[in-house]
């Protein structure tokens, strides 16, 4: 499942939620968006528009990939939850948010190689960049599996000398 939020900000984030709806339409994966106060209601995701905390941690659990505007507070969700994420800010030009705080945070996140990062969404741009999360979730979940293989070889290596100094 992919997952799409916006938050609780009184201004809605449209620029976001109708290119993700219409490639929801063309996705194999099923698409949940939180769409807040925006005005464009989905017709190919799933959608609501507010929840609770709790329910928003549940769903970030449960999906492959989050995509989310640039706030402090669903991006460490994501990260905390080792989550691909896509990170798409609220610029202050098409009014969806006061200031362009979420442009700063979204570039350092992107500088440090944490988020990809989608300045102008479209479904092109937004394909791309779930394909870049996909394929770099992949790459991480494979290196990890390496890492427990390594590890599972290194510990019954051990254990063998092991019993066989206690058996001489």
């Amino acid at each position: 499942m992919i997952l799409v939020t916006v938050g609780t900000h009184n201004q809605g984030f449209n620029r976001l939620i109708q290119p993700m709806d219409e490639l929801a339409a063309e996705l194999d994966q099923t698409v949940v968006i939180q769409r807040g106060n925006s005005t464009y209601e989905p017709q190919h995701a799933g959608h609501f528009q507010l929840t609770s905390s709790e329910k928003m941690a549940q769903l970030t659990q449960a999906a492959a990939v989050i995509v989310t505007h640039a706030a402090a507070g669903a991006v460490i969700l994501a990260l905390q939850q080792g989550k691909p994420l896509i990170v798409v800010p609220r610029l202050q030009q098409f009014g969806e948010h006061l200031d362009d705080h979420q442009l700063q945070l979204a570039k350092a996140l992107e500088n440090q190689g944490k988020v990809t990062v989608v300045y102008e969404p479209s479904t092109l741009r937004l394909r791309v960049a779930l394909a870049q999360a996909s394929a770099a979730n992949k790459q991480q979940s494979q290196g990890v599996a390496q890492l427990v293989s390594a590890l599972r070889h290194l510990l019954n290596d051990n254990l063998v000398q092991v019993a066989y100094q206690l058996e001489g």
